[in-house]
C-alpha cells in the first residue's frame, strides 16, 4: 500500500468466474492493473467478469472501453454475458450508457450482494510505463468508436491526441 491508499481491486475466483469489487475511480491509472489480471485470468480459463461498483466513484472512458474489450474478447470466444456489473449507481450507469457500453456488458439492478463464500483478497498495483499507459488508452478509445457511432465525435479527436504522443 502506497501513502495509506487501499489497492483499487479486490478479487476473487468462483469456477470460471472472476469477482472484482473497483474501489474508488476506475479509470487509466488502475486500467493496466485490471488488464494484466483479467489477461492472467483468461489465460487461466475465466469466461465471466461480475464487477461490483458499490465502492466504485466512476468510470473514465479508458476503463469503460478496457471493460468492452474484455466483453468482445470473451464473446470471440463463444461466451454469452462475460462482463456482469453489479452495484450500478445512477452516475456510472449515465456514464456507461452515453458510450454504448450498456449493449455489451450486462447490468443488474438494485442492489446485490457478492456470494457469502467468496473471500476477496486485494490485487497488487501493476507499473505501467506512459508509453504502456498510451497503447492501452488507444486500444480502449479505438474499441469505444468501434462500438458506438457516436463515439468518434467524443474520442476522435483524443484519439489522435493519443496517437501524436506515441508517435512524437
Amino acid at each position: 500500500m502506497k501513502n495509506g491508499k487501499r489497492p483499487p481491486f479486490e478479487v476473487a475466483r468462483a469456477g470460471e468466474a472472476i469477482y472484482v469489487r473497483v474501489r474508488g475511480l476506475g479509470s487509466m491509472m488502475v486500467a493496466p492493473t485490471l488488464e494484466a489480471f483479467a489477461d492472467r485470468a483468461i489465460e487461466e480459463g475465466v469466461n465471466q467478469f461480475v464487477f461490483d461498483l458499490a465502492e466504485c466513484t466512476g468510470v473514465d472512458s479508458t476503463f469503460m472501453g478496457l471493460l468492452l474489450g474484455l466483453a468482445n474478447r470473451l464473446r470471440e470466444d463463444g461466451h454469452a454475458h462475460p462482463i456482469v456489473a453489479i452495484n450500478v449507481d445512477e452516475h456510472a450507469q449515465k456514464q456507461v450508457s452515453s458510450v454504448g457500453l450498456d449493449a455489451f456488458i450486462s447490468i443488474k439492478e438494485g442492489r446485490t450482494k457478492l456470494p457469502s463464500a467468496l473471500t476477496l483478497t486485494e490485487l497488487a498495483v501493476v507499473p505501467a510505463s506512459d508509453k504502456e499507459r498510451l497503447r492501452l488508452m488507444v486500444r480502449t478509445h479505438r474499441d469505444l468508436i468501434a462500438a458506438d457511432a457516436r463515439n468518434k465525435a467524443k474520442f476522435g479527436p483524443f484519439l489522435e491526441g493519443l496517437l501524436a504522443e506515441l508517435d512524437g
